[in-house]
């Protein structure tokens, strides 16, 4: 079934995944160079960082959720 919809979500999911992957790595990449260090700009960039995580890894849920919605939809 060609369902411009599906497609639609479908790639809102890729691109989710791509965006919560970076995001991941930022915050990896963060701790791993940071270990040590604890001032206030550390802790502030800190926050940011997990904060997108947490952002990219919702809405990467989202997309999912969408996703799978509409495709039992098509089953209905």
């Amino acid at each position: 079934m060609d369902c411009a919809e599906c497609y639609r979500l479908e790639r809102f999911v890729l691109e989710s995944l791509v965006f919560a992957d970076k995001a991941e790595t930022s915050l990896r990449c963060y701790l791993i160079t940071h270990e040590w260090s604890a001032s206030v700009s550390d802790v502030d960039e800190y926050h940011a960082l997990r904060a997108e995580q947490q952002r990219t890894t919702d809405e990467r849920h989202q997309a999912y959720m969408s996703f799978v919605n509409h495709k039992k939809a098509h089953q209905s």
